[in-house]
């Protein structure tokens, strides 16, 4: 099976077109971003977790109540 030319030169400009849309930003507005998003994360999992012995401490004196 032969390639012609014109198979060669529709394979070739179709990869090169579709090359963008698959590449990924890594400028510096992309790290920046990504930096907020993990700022947010790590600032949501520290109030929860110094809101997990007040929820622990609840949950006891509900239970002793609840047992009375």
């Amino acid at each position: 099976m032969k390639r012609t030319p014109i198979a060669t030169i529709i394979v070739l400009t179709a990869a090169t077109l579709a090359a963008p849309a698959f590449a990924r930003d890594e400028g510096p507005r992309f790290a920046q971003d990504r930096l907020d998003a993990l700022v947010a994360q790590h600032k949501e999992a520290a109030r929860n977790i110094a809101e997990a012995p007040s929820r622990e401490k609840q949950a006891q004196s509900d239970a002793q109540h609840g047992a009375s």
